[in-house]
């Protein structure tokens, strides 16, 4: 039997799977025909000083050619595909409509073949350049090694989640909440309002029962302005949070999601490494059964191992049967810590009341170790998964929980105790923000229940501070937010990020009803220090027709921004909330976007062994 055979009895023994499990066997004729060349351009994985992966999708089964040129290398690779079967349309994908969108103009070809090659023997810190043939078409690119640990000047990392792509998103608007006590300065005046000209041309929705403006930009323009800027600063490391996609079960959600970071709006990530964290969506299968029923979590199954498809990191060796859901990257002086925070046990739900301790009211003060929540999801339940994983693929479920004792809170603390040991600054990554005033920010056993807290991933905090973590980034409440946490007291703490504002949903602090009918901020998380909802507000000033024109401030897409710079008693690291200010003509039509940054520029300074130093010292660069 050839590659191809086997390739293709593969698929047949999956589609017929989905089919008996209430995923419709797909037609091959139904989609596109097969183009050649690339489906996903070529993009980065697994970057080290020493090594470096090139990873590509097409359409058809012909292997590619890699020529990789560089000090150390010089040579040409050929691929050997591998077809991802997870990877074909549903018939309700291929049927799907979305009002606004021709019918089907987003869809590719039914047929997917991921190549990859590792590169040994880089050089840390030099240039590469590669050429990739696929079908004979060619891409061109190059990438920089990871530094050494220990001959560096300067990095720059850029951290964002919630993408959350689909096609929905080339035409869709989301909310824009306005703060209800901070929101506008002294010297503005008020948004748009019902029957305004700005509500004609983008539209209005209505949130805490109060009228509210939706953005001024398509959930694809953001990205894409959001990625013009990112790409203008020329980082060295992309860190994505979770939440790529709106729904990892939904095929077209990955097809919009490359087209942005290694596809027709862009090729980033063929230049410069991206590395990802499972979020809630990856677990949902959107139109494809979202999250299934408790006798068949099928589609959640589906959707984490169509993330696993795409995605191979240095996990891999480390935990080969969770399929890459929790990693270690090295590069240069950083050493990167991404967890998985989608599955805790005990499984908690706040729809069936199943909590795993008391109940309790007021802000995080009251919060104990005695009360702390357990999960940060009450959609499944880890058995469920395991069981149709069974189904599917036989042998120990993907899924690890993250709890205390549990396998990924071991690895953790081995890597970060590793970390430490080596003298290296690190950061950590996972989707659900532990510390967030947001609409997540209250955990499933408060006076304000939420179903998909974070909070839950605060078991984390002492190990955290235990091993000098720099910095925490989370995205999951659609938020720039940032808190300070020194639980222990001891003057140095770590910051923690939400930054889920890559290009979805606007949302601000999760407001609770009061007795006379309004709406106040619940504000659970007291370690906040900063938001972009509470501490920008928004300046509106009358244009040349006396309507309200947006000057400056407000809740807008955008990422943290990470400047790393050698010093001479160590190094030092300023995080810079960056944001996207939308430019509007007097019709209200977007005719530009402009970098800015929110008034939170945080330093922080390490010593020699990478530690966190209690306070700032006279420290220039030694460059």
């Amino acid at each position: 039997m050839t590659y191809e055979d086997r390739s293709k009895a593969s698929a047949l023994t999956v589609v017929l799977c989905l089919a008996t499990i209430g995923f419709p066997a797909v037609a091959v004729d139904s989609a596109p025909d097969p183009s050649p060349g690339f489906r996903v351009l070529p993009f980065l994985e697994k970057p080290a000083s020493d090594q470096m992966t090139i990873s590509w999708i097409s359409e058809t089964p012909s292997a590619g050619a890699l020529v990789m040129i560089g000090p150390g290398v010089k040579a040409l690779y050929r691929s050997s595909p591998r077809y991802l079967d997870l990877l074909e349309y549903t018939e309700l994908e291929l049927t799907q409509e979305i009002a606004g969108l021709e019918q089907g103009s987003w869809l590719k070809s039914n047929s997917n073949y991921k190549h990859s090659v590792t590169i040994d023997g880089l050089h840390a810190g030099r240039t590469y350049r590669y050429f990739v043939q696929q079908d004979g078409k060619v891409f061109r690119g190059k990438f920089n090694a990871a530094p050494s640990a220990d001959e560096w000047k300067h990095l720059r990392i850029i951290a964002f989640s919630d993408t959350e792509t689909e096609p929905r998103g080339r035409i869709e608007k989301r909310e824009w909440e306005l703060h209800p006590i901070t929101g506008y300065t002294e010297e503005s005046i008020k948004r748009p309002g019902e029957g305004s000209l700005y509500a004609a041309q983008h539209g209005s929705t209505t949130r805490y029962g109060e009228f509210t403006l939706r953005y001024p930009m398509t959930q694809d323009a953001a990205l894409k302005a959001n990625m013009s800027i990112i790409e203008g600063a020329r980082p060295d490391l992309m860190l994505v949070a979770g939440d790529l996609v709106q729904g990892a079960g939904y095929q077209p959600a990955w097809d919009e999601w490359f087209r942005y970071f290694a596809g027709e709006h862009g090729s980033l990530a063929g230049r410069i490494p991206v590395l990802p964290a499972l979020g809630n969506w990856e677990t949902y299968a959107a139109l494809n059964a979202g999250y299934g029923s408790a006798s068949d979590r099928s589609p959640v199954v589906i959707s984490r191992n169509k993330y696993h498809a795409y995605f191979d990191t240095f996990g891999d060796s480390d935990n080969p049967h969770f399929k890459d859901s929790y990693y270690r990257v090295d590069f240069g002086p950083v050493t990167v810590i991404t967890l998985d925070s989608t599955n805790g046990i005990p499984d908690e739900d706040t729809r069936t009341g199943e909590l795993s301790n008391p109940t309790f009211s007021g802000d995080d003060s009251s919060l104990t170790q005695a009360n702390l929540s357990t999960d940060t999801q009450g959609a499944f339940k880890a058995d469920e998964y395991a069981a149709a994983f069974d189904l599917l693929f036989g042998g120990v479920p993907d899924l690890p929980s993250f709890n205390p004792g549990s396998a990924q809170w071991n690895w953790a603390e081995e890597q970060l105790a590793s970390a430490r040991a080596e003298g290296r600054i690190i950061l950590v990554q996972f989707h659900h923000a532990a510390y967030s005033n947001g609409v997540h920010g209250t955990p499933p056993n408060h006076e304000y229940p939420d179903n998909q807290s974070g909070v839950a991933m605060r078991a984390y905090t002492p190990m955290f501070e235990a091993y000098g973590v720099a910095a925490v980034l989370s995205g999951h409440d659609e938020m720039f937010e940032r808190s300070y946490i020194d639980e222990d007291g001891d003057g140095v703490g770590f910051q923690s990020y939400d930054v889920g504002v890559a290009a979805d949903g606007l949302r601000g602090e999760q407001l609770a009803l009061q007795p006379d009918g309004s709406y106040a901020p619940i504000r659970f998380n007291t370690r906040s220090e900063w938001s972009a909802s509470a501490e920008a507000p928004e300046t509106w000033a009358p244009d040349t027709n006396g309507n309200p024109r947006l000057i400056d401030g407000g809740l807008h897409y955008g990422h943290l921004q990470m400047d790393l710079t050698r010093t001479r008693c160590g190094a030092e690291m300023t995080l810079t909330p960056v944001y996207v200010f939308p430019m509007m003509d007097e019709d209200y039509n977007v005719t530009d976007t402009e970098r800015r940054v929110y008034n939170d520029v945080v330093t922080i300074h390490f010593d020699t062994r990478g530690q966190v130093m209690r306070q700032a010292t006279d420290c220039r660069s030694d460059q």
